[in-house]
């Protein structure tokens, strides 16, 4: 086990705030309070357009020892702001598309139990965890768990127009160049205009090589030599760049080597596997946490499902019809370097994130603003 500091999301300045400012700034009910800091970067910059990119996996503290790689990102880094628990993409992407904490909009994780199925289900893929399986036929989160997006909200009120773009490096189809036109056409429009872009990068190369691979490196100077040229590239718009989570160097715990612990267990582990949920057997919940403990130590922190709604860990709103049976009994939260897989036929990652390290809980803000019109 390697110490790490580690602390709660900071729901007062997160990522949820910062959207929310995006909001207010397009006469937009926000759902949260807003982040003063970018409302005042905003209002002084008072631009016609405002666009805002997601770069998967990018840690405060990634960027922050990248400065020979990053420089035109760091140049502009105002400051560290949170991610939501778990620091994964599911809850946190979701939480900055819709402006809502994971309890709200309840994409609670990778993988996510629901009761009416009895199956623990990988939220995008819309299969049953491990399998090939579609568990309806429709797209299960898609449906139960439907939310407002912002690009939407925005598109109802008057002389606004707002999109989304997104972009994958594991799509050869998907071209940066191609994605700078887009976003400079939009900001062209009449309107006052939003423009959202998610890019899975670095975090794609980070899960296959680690955080600090030549690999990811390579993906870091790219992000950041082409965010430059768009800031160059766009006039009367605010830039602002975040992260929905960062990322940690891991080694993995495989639960099936300990037969006394797989015999508690109900069904597959859910959510992520540093943010672990676990549903237990009726005749072994009064045991379970202390079995777990034992195994996995010092490197989690431990939760029961009542401490998890006590604590507010998925943050304040109102309940989502599925968050509680979604929590499941027993929760273990890396606060290390260590992750946990159920079975040793899972793939692990080289790098991976969910937990509550500093490396993963910080994101940046990154401002940047061109009045020039």
């Amino acid at each position: 086990m390697i110490k790490i500091k580690y602390l709660r999301p900071n729901y007062n300045e997160s990522i949820v705030n910062v959207v929310n400012s995006v909001e207010r700034y397009f006469n937009v009910k926000e759902s949260h309070p807003t982040l003063k800091y970018l409302d005042d970067f905003l209002l002084r910059s008072n631009c016609k357009n405002v666009v805002l990119v997601l770069f998967d996996g990018l840690g405060y503290n990634i960027l922050k020892k990248n400065k020979d790689v990053c420089p035109f990102l760091n140049k502009y880094l105002k400051r560290s702001v949170s991610s939501v628990f778990p620091t994964t993409t599911m809850a946190a992407r979701t939480s900055i598309e819709s402006g809502l904490n994971p309890v709200e909009h309840g994409w609670m994780g990778w993988d996510m139990y629901f009761k009416d199925f009895d199956k623990v289900i990988t939220l995008t893929k819309n299969v049953i965890k491990g399998t090939n399986q579609k568990p309806a036929d429709y797209h299960v989160a898609r449906t139960l768990l439907k939310y407002e997006s912002i690009t939407q909200k925005i598109n109802k009120i008057d002389n606004c127009y707002a999109e989304k773009l997104t972009i994958y490096s594991n799509h050869p189809a998907e071209k940066l160049n191609r994605l700078t036109r887009k976003i400079k056409k939009i900001t062209k429009r009449k309107e006052k205009t939003y423009t959202y872009v998610y890019y899975n990068e670095p975090d794609h190369s980070m899960h296959n090589t680690g955080t600090e691979s030549k690999e990811t490196k390579k993906y870091l100077k790219k992000i950041d030599k082409w965010f430059s040229k768009l800031c160059s590239k766009l006039k009367d718009t605010t830039i602002i760049a975040i992260a929905d989570h960062g990322h940690i160097n891991t080694s993995y715990v495989t639960l099936e080597q300990y037969p006394n612990i797989m015999k508690m267990i109900d069904g597959d582990v859910s959510i992520d596997n540093r943010a672990c949920s676990f549903r237990i057997k009726k005749e072994y919940k009064k045991e379970f946490g202390y079995a777990i403990k034992k195994i996995l130590k010092n490197d989690f922190i431990y939760y029961t499902k009542e401490d998890m709604i006590k604590e507010k860990l998925y943050g304040n709103g109102i309940e989502n019809k599925y968050y509680r049976e979604g929590l499941g009994d027993y929760f273990a939260i890396g606060i290390s370097d260590v992750s946990i897989r159920q079975f040793f036929k899972t793939k692990t990652h080289a790098s991976s994130h969910s937990g509550l390290t500093e490396d993963e809980v910080l994101v940046p803000l990154i401002l940047y603003s061109k009045k020039d019109s």
